[in-house]
């Protein structure tokens, strides 16, 4: 589904990724542990085509990552950040600006898997704590049920409530292609691969 061959990627004077190959099959959940600065964040980014190494090849369900197709496979993708401060003010202009609005029912159904009703969900984003947040947003992204699903410290300002529902929601997914960056251990349950960076 995806493979990684080769890269080389420098940063200003930093060295990310020397000769880095990863192969991740079809409905596999791998997931990128390390040290800060170890290039996890930089290595989704590199999947989506916004950070282009300078060497090696991105193959994507059997296309080579290049500026040509690069619209057309990101398609393919939902991404989740850590960074929750985005350019909305509730969930239906986040609904609206990921593209969810058909949706919305299905949205609603994880939040409640999620313990979120929609009269929490629809408070104003300044209302909601980090991990309120976080939480509209996996929502949102999970109800697209696109082949590949990036995430990015999924479980980062969650308690370890929200945090194992979500671990139980991700081990339900049978037909995605998980990418994801945790050090979280108890996100490790979820995985079918956890390679150390």
């Amino acid at each position: 589904m995806i493979e990684i061959k080769n890269i080389y990627l420098k940063i200003e004077d930093k060295e990310i990724f020397k000769n880095f190959s990863v192969k991740i099959s079809k409905n596999e959940h791998v997931c990128f542990s390390g040290h800060s600065g170890k290039g996890k964040s930089t290595l989704l980014k590199i999947i989506q085509g916004y950070v282009i190494p300078q060497n090696g090849i991105i193959q994507i369900d059997g296309k080579i990552l290049n500026p040509e197709n690069v619209k057309s496979l990101r398609n393919l993708m939902s991404y989740i950040p850590q960074n929750v401060n985005l350019p909305v003010e509730n969930l239906y202009e986040l609904i609206n600006f990921i593209g969810a609005k058909n949706y919305e029912e299905k949205i609603f159904n994880i939040l409640e898997i999620l313990k979120i009703n929609k009269k929490e969900a629809t408070k104003p984003f300044d209302q909601l704590s980090g991990g309120e947040k976080q939480r509209l947003i996996i929502a949102c992204c999970l109800s697209l049920n696109k082949q590949i699903i990036l995430m990015d410290e999924p479980t980062s300002g969650l308690d370890n409530e929200s945090s194992n529902i979500i671990i139980e929601l991700v081990k339900n997914l049978k037909n995605n292609t998980i990418i994801s960056v945790s050090h979280n251990p108890l996100w490790w349950q979820s995985c079918d691969k956890i390679i150390e960076l």
